[in-house]
């Protein structure tokens, strides 16, 4: 598989973007990583696909891994930045039909551009591991961390109320979350190195997420496009994991609620399904898309 790269400008610096196949040909599947502000997400698996003949656009979202911005751009760190960034490598690569796969805020992004803005050439759409709605997910978390040791319970609540805590007793809480639920298993057959990618940017995932994964309390706290999964009209595939952080709770409600809409779970996965259960995962996504 060649890897061809492109710097596309986009407001005064670049987006840095690889793409597998000739994407003016068929109907390519753009991947947006998550975040925000991430973008070692270990996609290698989903790389695969280009030996299907499925034209793959990956590119990392301004100021994330190799689309570099200098520190002192915090005016840049919103939705609207990353919906005209999507729009400007569509138009960059002349697109008139293509497809999407959004991973957790890959998926917010996703989903909040197919329900606010003309998306016309977009055919089909994939919500992997992400969530409509941040009330629902902070709710939904609050619900996992019932169990937990009565002190790490509550040091993971008064961080969420920025008070003053523990921070051993809350690191030890949010390692047990993310072991649980977001954790980094994967499939042995994938390198997975970090030559790619460069470290989360933390300026932009507190600003905009927050402080961990387990709550929104940055300035996509308030977002909810729950009220409009009802007016998409595009075949959506939605993929989830059994022990994921995007719960069981959530995906449902975004299969009830997107009509034309097929969701998968993934019975041994957490948040990066795509590598734990590649094959599985890889498979429905080409019968889908195909």
């Amino acid at each position: 598989m060649k890897r061809v790269v492109h710097h596309i400008p986009y407001k005064g610096f670049y987006t840095f973007c690889y793409t597998f196949g000739d994407v003016k040909k068929g109907t390519p599947l753009i991947i947006l990583h998550g975040g925000p502000g991430g973008c070692d997400e270990r996609y290698e698996p989903i790389e695969e696909l280009a030996k299907d003949g499925v034209p793959l656009i990956f590119y990392d979202q301004l100021g994330c891994g190799y689309s570099r911005v200098p520190k002192g751009h915090e005016d840049l760190w919103t939705f609207e930045t990353y919906l005209d960034e999507l729009e400007n490598v569509i138009k960059y690569f002349g697109l008139k039909k293509f497809n999407i796969l959004g991973h957790s805020w890959g998926g917010m992004l996703a989903l909040e551009w197919v329900t606010t803005r003309k998306h016309d050439g977009l055919d089909k759409l994939i919500l992997f591991s992400t969530l409509p709605s941040t009330k629902i997910w902070n709710d939904e978390h609050f619900k996992m961390i019932e169990t937990y040791p009565e002190d790490e319970k509550q040091a993971i609540i008064d961080d969420y109320h920025f008070k003053e805590v523990d921070k051993k007793i809350l690191k030890k809480g949010l390692k047990r979350f993310y072991q649980e639920h977001v954790s980094k298993k994967k499939d042995k057959k994938y390198v997975f190195t970090r030559k790619r990618f460069p470290k989360t940017n933390r300026e932009i995932y507190v600003k905009m997420w927050g402080k961990s994964e387990l709550f929104g309390t940055g300035t996509l706290k308030n977002w909810n496009t729950i009220p409009n999964l009802k007016n998409i009209e595009n075949k959506t595939l939605i993929i989830s994991g059994k022990f994921d952080e995007s719960t069981i709770a959530i995906n449902e409600l975004m299969n009830k609620e997107i009509k034309n809409s097929k969701w998968v779970l993934l019975e041994k996965s957490h948040h990066i399904g795509y590598a734990e259960e590649p094959e599985i995962a890889l498979d429905e996504i080409r019968k889908f898309i195909k």
